[in-house]
């Protein structure tokens, strides 16, 4: 790897790399079927339910959106009726017309742009993760095990898109965290090993395993988890909590 220059300088080892870097560590583990025994457990104000030897390995803030329109298009405006005569009377008249007729076009582009369905934050929280599911403290818990899920994919660094079955119903949401990459990587490997992302190791941000081999931080490989590293260091720490 060429040497970086004053012109183009190494990009500082972050939080983010190290949550990265975890991340890959539990995907090697998860890929190669070892145990996950001696995993850092981080401790939650609610237990875990679904699995009975479950335990969570991350905790992180989240804003999880839904796909929709903040409107109906509808609008209404209301404007005063004035009445006038003579030159002043006539010059209020076509005052208010005028006014009235900008608020009404400003109402409706307004609702028109309120029609368009948009990612719209819906809750936010905390996200604890573990080898069977993941829990959204919000402060009420919504709990979502693995098999709960039926799409999920990595949609932006820090970002997943998952759909699955709610108590509510059939939903499709947007989720974002530091740890969204374990997320991801932990329900490919449970119940979708033949994801393309999880294959070709496209769940991870672009040019982060060359990141982190310059810093000397290159993580274990894995290729059931698309991870092309080298043998990393002995089971760390969960990272500090991260956004």
């Amino acid at each position: 790897m060429g040497q970086k220059t004053a012109a183009n300088p190494v990009p500082p080892w972050t939080q983010r790399d190290e949550v990265l870097w975890y991340t890959c560590y539990l995907a090697a583990l998860l890929a190669g079927g070892q145990s996950t025994q001696d995993v850092h457990e981080v401790l939650a104000p609610f237990p875990p339910t679904i699995g009975g030897d479950e335990k969570f390995w991350a905790c992180g803030s989240f804003v999880l959106s839904d796909f929709r329109a903040l409107g109906d298009g509808s609008w209404q405006v209301s404007t005063p009726v004035v009445f006038g005569t003579g030159a002043v009377g006539l010059g209020l008249v076509a005052g208010t017309l005028v006014g009235g007729s900008i608020a009404k076009s400003r109402a409706r582009r307004a609702a028109q742009a309120a029609a368009v369905p948009r990612w719209v934050p819906i809750e936010q929280g905390n996200v604890y993760l573990s080898q069977y599911g993941f829990y959204m403290h919000t402060p009420s818990v919504l709990r979502w095990p693995w098999t709960d899920i039926s799409g999920l994919s990595v949609v932006a660094p820090a970002t997943v898109h998952f759909s699955g079955n709610s108590e509510h119903g059939p939903i499709s949401w947007m989720l974002q965290s530091d740890w969204a990459e374990l997320l991801f990587v932990s329900w490919a490997l449970a119940v979708h090993p033949r994801h393309p992302q999880l294959v070709t190791g496209g769940w991870l941000p672009p040019g982060w395993v060359e990141h982190a081999r310059f810093h000397q931080r290159a993580p274990r490989a894995a290729p059931g988890a698309g991870i092309p590293g080298i043998a990393a260091p002995e089971a760390p720490e969960t990272p500090g909590q991260a956004g």
